[in-house]
């Protein structure tokens, strides 16, 4: 099985956003919000308002058994997991036209009635990353577990909410061309402008097609102001009077969206891997290939200093040795074939080598395994290279055995695009061949090795449906005290934006962790972190301006 880089694929692991109440539904009082007046008339909304969720278990024993075949997880978790469904407006200035499905998935507290304080709504990030699956298996510590009912939602457009799907050929040709054109080793002297402008053609080709097949309405309403909506939806239907909410990467943008809406509505919030609200497209772009490329010479630090079998002499020649264990492995692929792991071959290129190498630098404990798989490359053992390698592509990509679902895979590239291109839309007016030249030559400029990203999704955005313009100016002026989490060497979210979203929300406060990776809350990874945002959670006490956590061994 081999596993192609694409600008979808791709975009995984380098998102343009990756960011990405005052209740909007109603109060049935003279009082109500003027919000609600603008988002329809109150008799409507409050038949949302209103509803029940008729919450199931997710999964049958058998379901269980064959998770447990493939997945190390908790099975008590597995047994416990509920899921159910609620129903929101479209566009919630017609409440009373179209009707979205959105799938939630709940755990519910373990502790007894006096230890629970209601539901903590979580989002995984992505855009378009699934709440069903960020619950898929234990987070958070057992204190947190006790006292709340752990929730997620599939946002609309999102697997289980109105999944939005587009098969254009447009992507197809696309990808290919973009898989011929936009290689690792791109150097900018490489593409003529007739190359841009066919690119750009093929990325509004794919805009086109998708507007015709999930429909202009449905994809001008995906975007981040919606989610909000139906979030502040989620926590009424829930019973709760505010909202507690963790979000991740683009969930602290969801959040933020949420804050500045519905400041009054805000109980705890925990905005981890913070977007910068102010950040052009084009520069967001940039900024997160340069924090790839700041978290890959940390990486490369790490290896050369602390792991006995590295590839590299430290960061200066880091670019150039990769260079050469990816174009060893474009001439000849590492195979991996062991009938008692996978029945069939896994195959790793350069350009699968190098989405794998990205999204290993989200996880600071996987950098071991990745240091030894690079190094066995670039000594030609292929064999032993098998072994990190094969772990770290499950980690990134899922077991080979395991269904693979492209229905999902185009739904999750899908709507990463749709909610990019509502939440920062890109006029094609004001994006020319000259334009695109820049961005790629600032991209390659930012990093050799992940520059090559930087020209596609600003394509595609240039020529999608528009939609309702997102709000501006965030200050969530009302709302409680907010804490952002920030990481040092975050990849994907760099820490300057987390800086600067604690520095825009007015109650915020920064939590800063002095290590590496993607998101690092709940996860085991920190435990100075988990203590501090727990003891916020759980208690109340707001950590002081410029808490700083050390990485541990």
């Amino acid at each position: 099985m081999r596993y192609r880089s694409t600008p979808a694929l791709a975009a995984g692991a380098l998102s343009m956003a990756l960011l990405t109440g005052c209740s909007l539904l109603p109060v049935l009082e003279e009082t109500r919000d003027a919000a609600v007046e603008q988002f329809g008339s109150a008799l409507e909304l409050e038949r949302f308002r209103s509803q029940h969720v008729n919450w199931q278990p997710c999964y049958t024993r058998s379901e269980i058994d064959e998770i447990l075949e493939f997945w190390h997880v908790d099975e008590d978790w597995q047994r416990n997991l509920e899921c159910g469904a609620m129903v929101v407006p479209l566009d919630y200035s017609a409440p009373e036209r179209e009707r979205i499905q959105i799938a939630l998935v709940r755990q519910p507290a373990t502790g007894d009635a006096e230890q629970r304080r209601g539901s903590l709504v979580l989002n995984p990030g992505g855009p378009g990353g699934s709440g069903l699956d960020m619950l898929f298996d234990e987070v958070f510590s057992p204190e947190i577990r006790e006292a709340y009912d752990l929730v997620s939602f599939d946002p609309r457009g999102v697997g289980g909410s109105a999944p939005v799907a587009c098969h254009g050929t447009g992507e197809e040709e696309g990808a290919d061309r973009w898989a011929d054109l936009l290689a690792w080793d791109l150097e900018p002297d490489d593409l003529g402008d007739d190359d841009l402008r066919e690119l750009d053609g093929l990325a509004r080709e794919y805009a086109h097609a998708c507007a015709e097949e999930a429909g202009e309405d449905f994809l001008a309403h995906i975007g981040t102001v919606n989610v909000a909506r139906d979030m502040d939806l989620v926590r009424q239907v829930l019973g709760d009077d505010e909202l507690s909410y963790v979000g991740y990467s683009y969930g602290t943008h969801l959040g933020s969206v949420y804050a500045e809406l519905y400041p009054e509505k805000v109980g705890s919030m925990v905005l981890d891997g913070g977007v910068d609200l102010d950040v052009s497209p084009a520069d967001t772009l940039i900024d997160q290939i340069g924090s790839f490329q700041e978290t890959w010479e940390l990486f490369v630090e790490d290896c050369a200093e602390y792991r006995n079998n590295c590839a590299f002499t430290g960061p200066d020649r880091a670019t150039e040795e990769m260079s050469r264990i990816l174009a060893s492995l474009d001439e000849e692929p590492l195979v991996i074939y062991d009938p008692e792991w996978a029945s069939e071959e896994v195959v790793i290129d350069g350009a699968t080598m190098l989405d794998i190498t990205m999204l290993t630098l989200y996880h600071e404990e996987l950098w071991p395994d990745l240091s030894d798989g690079l190094a066995d490359v670039a000594a030609q053992d292929h064999g032993r290279a098998g072994y990190f390698l094969g772990y770290l592509y499950v980690v990134a990509y899922g077991h080979p055995d395991e269904e693979f679902d492209e229905a999902d895979q185009v739904n999750a590239d899908t709507t990463r695009t749709a909610i990019e291109c509502a939440d920062h839309p890109v006029d094609a007016a004001d994006l020319g061949t000259s334009d695109h030249r820049e961005l790629l030559e600032r991209g390659h400029e930012a990093s050799e090795l992940f520059g090559g990203l930087a020209v596609w999704p600003l394509m595609v955005c240039s020529h999608w449906v528009r939609g309702e313009e997102p709000p501006t100016g965030f200050t969530a002026s009302g709302a409680p005290p907010i804490v952002v989490v920030g990481t040092v060497g975050d990849p994907a979210t760099p820490y300057s934006w987390s800086q600067s979203l604690a520095q825009r929300l007015e109650s915020a406060t920064l939590v800063t962790y002095e290590g590496s990776g993607h998101g690092v809350y709940g996860f085991d990874r920190n435990e100075c972190v988990d203590e501090v945002i727990d003891a916020y959670l759980l208690e109340g006490i707001t950590p002081g301006s410029g808490h700083f956590c050390q990485p541990v061994g």
